[in-house]
């Protein structure tokens, strides 16, 4: 005990509380949602701006997303983000200071608010935000790297033969050549500089893009434009099971199957292509409702192989254009009714809904087989009629059309018949 109280006596400090720790750091959790999708030599990413920590506690302390590429023979080649090529940087805003709970605080908080100049919002991006970047492709990014450290090559065993030569495994379709592909990968940043989590690396390949479908055709429907085209020359489709009764299966069983074949379909314009499928489709036919009669519209197809949130898409078909002319009537009034009263004969029918009814126009004859002839040009806007130019003791047959406003004006076919006679 005496020697236990020297060596405090002794050592300065001994038995006092020393200077308090360092809080805990937290960086930022890795970016989520990454996907690549490359178009000729361009290649698009997209991610979601973390909003927790590491360690899940809100909000992230995270200043900024930094996305790197390298291009590898295997993801797991290069680790270090020093030998990658940052791709770019996207800075993230800090957000706004939780309102206080306190109602007294909350009314000097809002006080000195009103005090503060309105300052111009932070440059960035939200936590939470999906966005995006681009990268060129250049032939120096072509050729892999390195990798980090060099692995033995694993050593075969020896086949071992009981009887006679060894057995040989099945054909499984022809072995495809190691190619390298170009990783991306994001890391999220936090204000102080400490790189916190990473995102998935997604790999995009670097070989050729897949074949481009042929020239569309255009067909002008009621609806808009439906652009269809057929399967391109020389893409091979994911393998399917054959049907019974098969001879043949399209791929043999057991080789890879190929990437799903999807297609986007832009318009193009003089301002650039403007992609009209959100999504790729798998179809081969797409109705673009967004046209306006008498105006062309162009349009091209790609092609689009997706596999683990990496898209590659191809060339652009020919294009194909057309002018759509709006050739299409609207549908012909029903249940029409006449009624005679003193000196006039009222008409009452059912409406058409059509966005493009310019009105309706009352057709009149002598019954029985007498020759319906308007009673005016002009189309009328309501679904009702007083014909005030009959005469006493005569009958008429009377029907409707509707007509739109195209021009020259579709006439719809005639509503049912009625006859009744003049008071």
């Amino acid at each position: 005990m005496l020697c236990l109280a020297a060596a405090c006596l002794a050592a300065p400090g001994c038995g006092k509380k020393g200077p308090p720790l360092a809080p805990l750091a937290r960086v930022p959790a890795g970016p989520s949602g990454l996907a690549v999708s490359r178009t000729g030599d361009v290649v698009a990413i997209t991610f979601t701006i973390p909003s927790t920590n590491i360690d899940q506690s809100k909000p992230a302390d995270i200043g900024r997303v930094d996305v790197y590429a390298v291009t590898v023979m295997d993801p797991g080649d290069v680790r270090d983000p020093r030998r990658m090529t940052l791709v770019g940087s996207v800075t993230v805003r800090k957000p706004p200071e939780p309102e206080p709970e306190d109602e007294k605080k909350k009314e000097k908080t809002e006080k000195a608010e009103e005090k503060k100049p309105v300052l111009p919002p932070e440059p960035g991006e939200d936590q939470g935000a999906v966005v995006a970047l681009t990268e060129a492709l250049t032939a120096e990014m072509l050729v892999a790297v390195a990798p980090d450290k060099k692995a033995p090559a694993p050593v075969e065993a020896e086949p071992v033969s009981w009887f006679g030569a060894p057995r040989v495994p099945p054909l499984a379709g022809p072995v495809p050549k190691p190619e390298a592909r170009r990783y991306y990968v994001a890391y999220g940043v936090s204000r102080g500089g400490d790189r916190g989590g990473a995102s998935p690396r997604r790999g995009v390949s670097l070989g050729a893009p897949p074949a481009a479908p042929l020239q569309p055709i255009l067909e002008a429907t009621e609806g808009g434009v439906v652009v269809n085209w057929t399967v391109p020359p020389g893409v091979r489709l994911p393998y399917q099971e054959p049907a019974e009764g098969d001879l043949l299966a399209a791929t043999p069983k057991g080789m890879d199957s190929a990437p799903p074949v999807t297609y986007v379909v832009y318009r193009v314009s003089p301002g650039g292509p403007v992609r009209l499928t959100e999504q790729p489709v798998t179809a081969l036919a797409f109705t673009d409702s967004g046209i306006e009669w008498g105006v062309e519209r162009c349009y091209d197809v790609r092609t689009v192989t997706s596999q683990a949130s990496v898209s590659v898409e191809s060339a652009p078909s020919p294009r194909a254009c057309i002018t759509p002319a709006d050739t299409f009537p609207p549908l012909p009034p029903g249940s029409l009714v006449a009624v005679a009263g003193e000196g006039a004969i009222s008409l009452i029918w059912n409406g058409v809904d059509a966005p493009d009814l310019a009105g309706y126009v009352v057709l009149r004859g002598e019954a029985p087989s007498g020759e319906l002839k308007p009673l005016f040009e002009a189309p009328l806007r309501e679904s009702t009629y007083r014909d005030t130019t009959v005469k006493p003791g005569m009958r008429y047959v009377y029907a409707i059309i509707a007509v739109d406003r195209a021009t020259p004006p579709n006439r719809s076919a005639l509503s049912n018949r009625v006859e009744e006679t003049a008071r």
